[in-house]
């Protein structure tokens, strides 16, 4: 039985560790402030962010079936293929 509490307590301190070191490289990572982020944005890049939302708002079903087609229309005219 004291080899299963043994592995017990080394499991319990792996995943200890493991947790810490996750945090520590989470503090660590720089981020970018969206606003800093969006600054050089160019048109092909905002049609891309405006095609990704459409996509998910129609696969969450927040759109009608007109709006899915139109919308589904003009990611067609913009971007041809991708849908």
């Amino acid at each position: 039985m004291s080899k299963v509490k043994e592995l017990e307590k080394e499991v319990v301190e792996t995943t200890s560790t493991q947790t810490e070191t996750t945090q520590n490289n989470t503090t660590q990572e720089e981020i970018t402030p969206i606003f800093e982020e969006v600054e050089g944005m160019n048109p092909g890049a905002a049609v891309e962010v405006l095609i990704q939302a459409s996509q998910m708002a129609q696969a969450s079903g927040a759109l009608t079936v007109r709006d899915s087609v139109m919308l589904a229309k003009a990611i067609s005219t913009l971007r041809p293929g991708t849908i």
